[in-house]
């Protein structure tokens, strides 16, 4: 879960926020106190949960604010190292430890022994959302000191006895039911999206109040049903139908689940697999949508348009599924599109229930869950926990498979999977693959001896891989997406014969021999990253992207000795829309005449206009590129790395960087770093490590939007100054690292 950003739609919580961030900075309690939010699900817990720990005022009184998700079958150990993740990294001592099912008494109480260490320094604030048992507090209490720092822990739950047990002295917060006024509002909000609905609310009479009754005044289900009203004109008798397709009875709020069930069979019939397919997932995961969309496109869930990649036809229908309100956005990429994304319990259990009525998938979630009574026809299955033999609870026709456990089951007699994924930080061992997945379309995380019988391939995603037979796999014409690890030996040149559904490549090393054979056509390449690329690239390369007008991430990590002569990227076809651009190595501005380098002027035209994500690494810059840099636009994220650059002064005007919002400055040789009042007005986050000569830095109190600040590694003397004196220039900032290591 990432709790650092609000949900823009929120209505009618101002007071309670109010009075959760009293309770959390009562000064009356100095000891450890445990605030409790007690609600029926979907009267939007975690929501006020959020909202007082992004507080200002909470940021700056908590130095440790760690946001915890209980499932209802949590594990000890995995809170313990969740909590100590969102304190410091983990160190591969620690990661060793729990991927050891034999370690885990040792790991629990190494955690438990770290943490407490960690915290009783410090002034803590611990939030532990959707808690199901008692048991939990149990387990933790003894690990969170009770010092007289002002500690807190906030719990958000259903149940009353759970918040009583944690705290017997001070009465839990109930969540209220919203107001009829709010509860309008919140429904106008959902339905009417991108416009005003003032100017509809006198044909649709008094529906908005009715319907918004029927929804019991809970916001989850408000946003639910405008949500599924957003796809309707907003006429009188479009919305007098959805209203009585609710079976509600006028104010009945303590359940939502009609309310949903009608919306899910509102929805377009092509969304209805998607929703579905979100019950594979745990109770409260994460999902990477990436995955979860060539996943979709993997199941035969995606239509091929005319103009259009099935993987963007995917987005849409994520994005519609988040416009109804039946997912929710987690994260986006500084593009816009879905980053990550989750679905509410209330939800996941409808998606769950239906699934089951058509036996869409089966999930093994539990040791003592049953076999599926109608198992030979189960097509998806998702394995939560581990099952020596899943055979017994899917039957022989699975052809959908993905994995939330660390030890693999035996999968030898599924010879049809389609979809085989393996959703944790380790890879799936060799021994237990069947040795001819024919029919595999999409592996994910899965490490196999041999890829060259797999003829029907569309993702092959590998990280952190050992695996090097390769070469065989431009024997396969229908793959849309490579991603491997750029630690592998090189890859040999593909086949002269055009790649056209592949859309991502990344990040492999490449042989010299591509410039020698030529580079494959890959027209519809989106995604392009290569690693080590030889020298003599230039012309080779060049026409390879010439022929490329869709990319729109390109990271190239060049060798040392590549030609002293920087990119001219004008010239290519996709320098109107390239979003991200990572260089690497000596692309730098000097160009080689009768033997002799020469200096080149950097201009703006060096980079795609139009860049949202930069990243110039070990360049060799004999000019301050700040003030040209600083013309892209659309930029918002700068990373500047490696000792080349100016080795003076970095210098951004008041008019330069009017969209960053993230800036890295790392191992500069630089001195000083200047930005003109009025520079960089949106920045949020500024990372400085391993910049030791680096002595002055702008007036940050006039970055009013800055809210993290890292620094790592820089002049003894700036630190001294940042910490003392000097410390006025971070009072506005809410999180802070500063460290001479």
């Amino acid at each position: 879960m990432h709790p650092d950003k609000d949900d823009p739609d929120v209505v009618g919580l101002e007071t309670d926020t109010e009075e959760i961030v009293k309770l959390l900075l009562d000064p009356d309690t100095p000891r450890r106190r445990v605030v409790s939010i007690v609600g029926q699900g979907g009267l939007g817990k975690t929501t006020l949960a959020k909202k007082a720990y992004n507080s200002d005022k909470v940021k700056r009184e908590f130095k440790i604010r760690v946001w915890l998700s209980i499932s209802q079958q949590f594990e000890l150990i995995n809170v313990l190292s969740m909590m100590l993740e969102g304190i410091r990294s983990l160190d591969q001592d620690e990661k060793d430890l729990l991927k050891d099912p034999k370690s885990q008494p040792r790991a629990v109480k190494h955690f438990a022994q770290e943490l407490n260490r960690l915290l009783k320094e410090e002034r803590y604030l611990i939030i532990m959302d959707d808690v199901w048992t008692p048991d939990l507090w149990d387990q933790v209490h003894d690990v969170l000191p009770n010092t007289n720092k002002g500690s807190r822990v906030l719990v958000t739950t259903r149940i009353s006895e759970i918040a009583t047990k944690a705290d017997s002295t001070s009465d839990p917060y109930n969540m209220r039911y919203l107001s009829e006024e709010e509860s309008q509002e919140l429904l106008l909000k959902h339905a009417f999206p991108f416009q005003d609905p003032k100017a509809y609310l006198d044909g649709l009479s008094d529906l908005p109040k009715k319907i918004a009754r029927k929804c019991g005044n809970l916001p989850l289900a408000l946003k639910v049903a405008g949500g599924s009203l957003s796809r309707k004109l907003p006429t009188y008798n479009s919305w007098h139908k959805i209203l009585q397709k609710f079976s509600w009875h006028d104010g009945d709020g303590k359940n939502c689940t009609d309310i949903l069930a009608t919306s899910y069979e509102d929805t377009p019939a092509y969304l209805k697999p998607c929703f579905m397919y979100f019950a594979l997932y745990p109770e409260d995961y994460v999902i990477e949508v990436k995955p979860l969309i060539r996943m979709w496109v993997s199941e035969g869930f995606i239509p091929e348009k005319s103009g259009t990649t099935m993987e963007e036809t995917a987005e849409d229908y994520l994005e519609e599924l988040v416009q109804r309100s039946m997912i929710q956005v987690v994260k986006r990429h500084l593009n816009g599109s879905i980053k990550y994304c989750r679905i509410h319990d209330l939800l996941r259990d409808l998606a769950i229930e239906k699934a089951k009525e058509i036996n869409f998938l089966q999930i093994i979630a539990n040791q003592g869950d049953t076999c599926c009574s109608s198992s030979t026809t189960v097509r998806r299955a998702a394995l939560h926990c581990y099952r020596e033999d899943i055979m017994s609870y899917t039957g022989p026709n699975l052809r959908s498979l993905v994995i939330f456990v660390d030890d693999t089951p035996i999968i030898d007699n599924f010879k049809n999977l389609k979809i085989l994924s393996v959703i944790n930080n380790y890879r799936f061992p060799t021994k237990k693959i069947p040795k001819k997945l024919t029919q595999l379309r999409y592996s994910f995380q899965i490490e196999v001896k041999s890829i060259s019988h797999m003829r029907n391939l569309q993702t092959f995603d590998l990280h952190y891989s050992s695996y090097k037979e390769l070469d065989c796999i431009w024997n396969i014409k229908t793959l849309r997406h490579i991603i491997i690890s750029s630690y592998l030996r090189c890859l040999g040149p593909p086949p002269k014969t055009d790649f056209p559904n592949l859309q991502t490549l990344k990040t492999v090393r490449i042989r010299e021999s591509w410039l020698v054979e030529g580079w494959p056509k890959m027209p519809n390449i989106r995604v392009l990253w290569l690693y080590d690329l030889p020298p003599n690239y230039k012309e080779s390369f060049c026409n390879f992207l010439m022929e490329a007008p869709h990319l729109t991430s390109l990271h190239v990590w060049f060798s040392n000795e590549v030609l002293y002569e920087r990119l001219d990227m004008s010239s290519f076809p996709s320098y109107d829309h390239m979003q991200s651009l990572l260089v690497e190595g000596k692309w730098n501005n000097y160009e080689c005449i009768g033997g002799v380098k020469q200096y080149k002027a950097l201009d703006v035209h060096s980079f795609p206009i139009h860049l949202i994500k930069l990243r110039i690494s070990y360049c060799d810059f004999q000019e301050d590129p700040m003030p040209v840099i600083e013309k892209l636009k659309n930029l918002r994220k700068l990373i500047l790395s490696g000792g080349q650059h100016c080795k003076k002064q970095l210098s951004c005007s008041a008019r330069g960087f009017t969209r960053l919002e993230y800036l890295s400055l790392w191992n500069l040789e630089c001195l000083e770093w200047k930005v003109e009042k009025g520079g960089m007005p949106l920045l949020k986050k500024i990372s400085i490590f391993g910049c030791r000569n680096l002595v002055a830095i702008p007036e940050l109190q006039h970055m009013t939007r800055l809210n993290k600040l890292y620094l790592s590694s820089v002049h003894e003397n700036l630190r001294e100054r940042l910490e003392g004196p000097e410390s006025y220039k971070l009072q506005h900032i809410t999180s802070i690292f500063i460290s001479n290591k």
